[in-house]
């Protein structure tokens, strides 16, 4: 009669893992795309080893971390770590290869093609700065609720000019009514201000575009830059107000949809609220773009919700 052989062994950090139902390391490696051999065990990452446990597919030797939360500690998959193990799941779960550098996520169908990402990972309630979300540029953000369901955006860096009849001279003359700033009808493109009567009603970025003053909070500076920037590009600028934006753009003619809504970040942003206007500006057909500063110039990242980027990977 035949003897039993023993369990293949893995093995992670310093941990040692029994393989279960038999197979092998070479088993593990092939089907699951993860780990490397080594004189005969199967070595893994955290995140590989924690992905087979969860499968079933390895059990470790000391019998008292067989408890996914020990052994979590164990391996030290805690705090935003855990999130990306999350995300790693689902990449696993997809069968790509993924890898996990700098805390990012990149993966990929097979070993011939290049990694893609990064993909980074978020929860709703965490904040972001604008040099961040451009420094991260085009890039996959998993965002992660307090129900651990991921909601996931694609960044762009934009760099985009309109084509709208922008012919506006800074220092015409406005007149005071009042701290209501006005300027003659005749003198201003049709979509510039608020008719009244013969009269143009500006608004404060108007205003301050045609005065060629920078006043007001730091974060009213940063918005007149924005808008004095977008008026250069040749778009159309309205308020966002509507939309829960700083602005609303046109690339071409004002009678059409905007094109853009435009939100300015001066400090950290709270991801929830990042989410929030890419949702707004998707129901309403336009498409997000975040405005900040990088070496003291306005810069722009484009934002959009998608469904599941990873499920026509090839």
């Amino acid at each position: 009669m035949q003897k039993n052989r023993p369990p293949s062994k893995a093995i992670c950090q310093d941990v040692i893992f029994h393989i279960l139902q038999e197979k092998s390391p070479s088993f593990l490696l092939n089907k699951y795309k993860l780990g490397r051999i080594q004189a005969g065990v199967i070595v893994l990452s955290p995140l590989e080893c924690m992905y087979l446990y969860l499968k079933k597919k390895i059990n470790p030797e000391n019998p008292s971390l067989n408890h996914a939360d020990r052994l979590l500690l164990r391996l030290g998959i805690t705090g935003s770590y855990l999130d990306i193990f999350i995300v790693y799941d689902l990449l696993k779960s997809r069968g790509f290869y993924v890898k996990v550098e700098n805390e990012s996520l990149y993966y990929r169908r097979n070993p011939r093609v290049e990694f893609r990402g990064p993909v980074k990972v978020i929860r709703e309630a965490g904040d972001i700065r604008f040099q961040e979300l451009f420094r991260n540029g085009n890039c996959i953000y998993a965002a992660l609720d307090d129900d651990n369901d991921l909601t996931i955006f694609i960044s762009e860096q934009w760099d985009e000019e309109g084509k709208a009849e922008v012919d506006l001279e800074p220092k015409t003359e406005i007149r005071d009514l009042e701290g209501l700033c006005v300027v003659d009808a005749n003198g201003v493109p049709q979509w510039f201000g608020t008719q009244f009567g013969d009269m143009k009603i500006l608004n404060r970025s108007e205003a301050g575009y045609l005065k060629s003053s920078l006043e007001g909070t730091a974060e009213e500076i940063f918005s007149q830059r924005v808008y004095n920037d977008l008026l250069k590009r040749k778009f159309i600028v309205k308020t966002g107000f509507k939309y829960g934006a700083n602005f609303r753009i046109y690339s071409g003619n004002i009678e059409e949809h905007a094109d853009f809504l435009v939100h300015v970040i001066g400090k950290d942003e709270q991801w929830f609220k990042i989410s929030r206007a890419v949702r707004v500006a998707q129901g309403v057909r336009k498409e997000m773009l975040f405005s900040g500063f990088i070496d003291d110039e306005p810069k722009y990242i484009k934002l959009r919700r998608v469904k599941d980027p990873f499920s026509s990977e090839n």
